[in-house]
């Protein structure tokens, strides 16, 4: 996939939601719900006020959801001090390594 902002890092259309949420959760992040938007569900840091409230999409495609997509990564990049394409090898590397361990289907 070609992405129209060279800056953004291609591989980000590979994140999945479920990989994101695992992600987030073994980093400290609790769900707390949907968000007023049904196709966004709201993360959040417990006892943390300066962590921001993160939107991971339910669904990642060509449109608005994989822009959430972009913007979630880009958000949670700057919280932990990474560069975004430092953190999408997180995120893809932690999805590969539970599909290796069976703690996650291969769609």
């Amino acid at each position: 996939m070609t992405l129209a902002n060279p800056w953004i890092d291609p591989r980000v259309a590979q994140v999945r939601p479920e990989a994101v949420r695992a992600y987030l959760v073994e980093h400290g992040w609790k769900e707390v719900g949907p968000a007023s938007n049904p196709h966004l569900v709201r993360y959040e840091v417990p006892d943390n006020e300066e962590a921001p409230t993160l939107f991971v999409p339910t669904l990642v495609d060509r449109g608005p959801g994989l822009q959430w997509m972009i913007e979630l990564i880009g958000d949670l990049a700057r919280w932990q001090g990474k560069f975004a394409g430092d953190l999408l090898t997180d995120v893809l590397q932690q999805r590969a390594q539970r599909e290796m361990n069976g703690t996650v289907p291969v769609p």
